[in-house]
């Protein structure tokens, strides 16, 4: 399999995940506006990992080259924890501590909405990068052959 098409097959996979996970957080925001963060937990980008490493694991087994089939798939996961900085963490974590917070006045007028669709968003550029990073660690392994 060429290269260009295994980079495509991540991209297709990354993009299939999002929609899957985050379907469509502009209309989401813009019409439901959303007070509760509902599925949307702090650890789901870990488990969207773990979906996309058993792609890839997968797809390992079909590229690898003789030589090294049925030996497992090794990705950096020191690297790929590090996608965030120490500040874009905390930032994340406050932006997490606002959205499934609901203050009275937020009760009031109906307003945590700002801060589900904020902490929603980070959540999914968050998981995009760590995807992303998951696939070039994986197409770096694959076009040294």
């Amino acid at each position: 399999m060429a290269n260009e098409q295994i980079k495509n097959l991540c991209k297709e996979k990354e993009q299939e995940l999002l929609d899957k996970y985050f379907g469509n957080l502009v209309h989401e925001a813009a019409i439901e506006r959303p007070e509760t963060i509902g599925e949307y937990t702090i650890d789901l980008p870990l488990k969207i990992e773990a979906e996309f490493r058993e792609f890839l694991e997968e797809l390992w087994k079909e590229v690898a080259p003789a030589e090294l089939k049925g030996t497992p798939l090794v990705l950096e996961k020191q690297t790929l924890r590090r996608v965030m900085t120490e500040d874009d963490h905390k930032g994340f974590l406050y932006a997490y501590k606002n959205a499934i917070e609901i203050t009275l006045w937020e009760r009031i007028t109906k307003t945590n909405h700002e801060d589900v669709t904020y902490y929603k968003g980070l959540l999914e550029y968050y998981t995009q990068d760590l995807l992303r990073i998951m696939s070039r660690d994986f197409w770096e392994k694959t076009s040294c052959f």
